[in-house]
This record gives structure tokens, sequence and C-alpha cells, in this order.
């Protein structure tokens, strides 16, 4: 069967996933634990494919370390991207902006005083919350969760940007990128049942914040998928993942959702800008001219991505 690594893939992905969210549901509200098992799913998948179906087995993974240039590069694009996200939001009118993380803290302590815990007493001795919270700001533009936010990244990216993609690209071009978008997005959905939810919307913003997600995620999609065969790093795309969540999630301290149909808004546009920078650059260049169709960067080191099985 020509697309028999493909389909094993995605079945394994679904059993493990299936597993994960089932697993989760029975525990409750420790089920949350599961989640970064969970994130680990896709790479497990691949892992499992590269090995049982898949004749090249990891010649093509791309399990090299990566160019120090290109870690500095994509670090430096990833605070980038998501100090654009925010200022987008901004101009949306989605986010208030709080300077001083008072707010934040004041919800952290609470979540402390909830379960019987003085947010003061935690600290190390001469901390402040205010303190700490600077330092994981600054921590998080630059090495806080590096490692094990690889790890999890690693999970994403070896499994959809290293297997599923090159994948549906040598199926069509516009397949590894839109169908590979949405299959990642579809591969997200499930936390969401693993998380609890605070709120409660509507079906009609429900559809809207589902809609305006999945088309983000596909921009965000086609950009790591540029990050991974631009660097011909499997892990040069981990880091960049994980450097945009880590940048997010420290400018988080500072801001409140306003209207979170909007901030979903502001994130789409913001990964379509981006993209549209990549193709205007001729940084992303499609290519399905011939039997052996393959995407390619302006970069030098370009990878072809071959058909299953070709020489080189």
């Amino acid at each position: 069967m020509k697309h028999k690594p493909l389909i094993a893939y995605l079945v394994i992905l679904v059993v493990l996933c299936t597993g994960f969210v089932i697993g989760a549901r029975l525990m409750g509200e420790q089920g949350a634990y599961l989640v970064q098992g969970y994130m680990m799913t896709p790479a497990i998948a691949a892992l499992i494919t590269r090995i049982f179906f898949y004749r090249p087995r990891f010649q093509d993974a791309n399990l090299r370390i990566g160019r120090g240039r290109d870690y500095l590069r994509f670090w430096i694009f990833g605070i980038g991207i998501t100090a654009l996200s925010y200022a987008t939001y901004t101009l949306l009118g989605a986010v208030h902006w709080d300077l001083s993380g008072q707010i934040f803290l004041e919800r952290l302590g609470e979540q402390f005083a909830a379960t019987g815990q003085d947010i003061n007493q935690t600290l190390p001795s001469g901390f402040t919350p205010q303190m700490m919270l600077w330092i994981y700001l600054i921590g998080g533009l630059t090495v806080f969760n590096i490692i094990p936010g690889m790890i999890t990244g690693f999970g994403e990216e070896f499994g959809h940007r290293g297997f599923m993609f090159p994948s549906l690209y040598r199926i069509k071009p516009w397949v590894g990128f839109i169908i590979g978008g949405l299959i990642v997005f579809a591969w997200h959905l499930p936390i969401m049942l693993i998380i609890p939810q605070s709120d409660n919307p509507s079906i009609y913003s429900r559809l809207l914040n589902i809609t305006l997600l999945a088309v983000g995620t596909i921009f965000a999609h086609m950009y790591l998928t540029y990050v991974y065969v631009n660097s011909k790093s499997i892990f040069v795309a981990s880091f960049a993942h994980i450097v945009m969540n880590n940048a997010a999630a420290s400018f988080s301290y500072f801001v409140i959702v306003q209207d979170q149909l909007l901030t979903n808004l502001g994130l789409t546009l913001t990964m379509l800008i981006v993209v549209a920078i990549i193709v205007s650059k001729k940084l992303l260049v499609f290519d399905d001219t011939t039997d052996k169709g393959h995407w390619m960067t302006a970069h030098p080191d370009a990878v072809h991505i071959k058909k299953e099985g070709a020489k080189p």
C-alpha cells in the first residue's frame, strides 16, 4: 500500500490519544497530570511507525543537533512573533495590560489559598512574589523550561513535522500544509477534555473560536514546517516551538484577557502575517511540477523531500 506508513502513523496516534483521554477522564481532576504524556503521543506514534512500517526507518528523521546560528535565529523569531501577537491583541482590544503583574499575583495567591498554602511561604528566603514574577518573565524569554519544554516540543515535532508532514506532502503540497495543519489542530482538541474549562461559551462563540483556531493552527504548522525544513534539525524545530510557548506564557503574566474570541483572531492574524512574510521573501517555495514534488526554501542548504524509498 502506497501510503501504509502514513495510515499506520495516524491509526497509532488515534489509539494513543484515545487511551490518554479515557485515562484522564477516569482519573477526574487528577487526569490533568496526563497532559504531558499526551504531548508525547506524536513522537511515540512516529517511533513505532518508523520501526515497523517505514522502510527508510530513521534515515530521514533529521535527528541532528543543528547549527547554533539557527537556534539563535529562531529564538529571536519566536520572541518577535510572540511580541507581534500581543501587539495585535492590544490593537484589537482583546486584552488589558497590567504591567505591575499584581492581578496575576492576586489570582495565583487565591489558588494557593484554596489549597491551604500561603504563597509567600513557598518562596525562597528574601524573595517576594513580585521578584519571582520578573525572574520568571526574564527566564521565560531566555532559559527557563528549555529542557522540559524541548522534550514536549520534540514530542510534537518528531511526529507532526518530522514524519507526518513529509508523508502528506508527497501526496500534494497543499495536503502537507492544509490537511497537516488541520490534523495538528484536531490533535489538540482532546486536551480540552483533559483540562477542565472554566468558561461555558455559547455554541456560536465556540464554533467561531474553533474556526479561528483551526486556521491559526494551519499557519503555525506552516511556520514550524519552515523551521524544520530550513534547519534540517528536529531539535531546532522543537526549540523554536517551545520558545514561542515560553514567551507567550511570560507575556501572559501582565495581561488580562477581555475577549477570547478577539484573542484567537489576533493569534490567527499574527501567524498569517508571519507566513505571508515568509512566502513574500520566497523562503517558502511550492513546487508540484514533477512526480517528485518537493517543498523547498531559498536557504542554500534547503532540504528536498523525496518520495519514500527514492534514491538520494
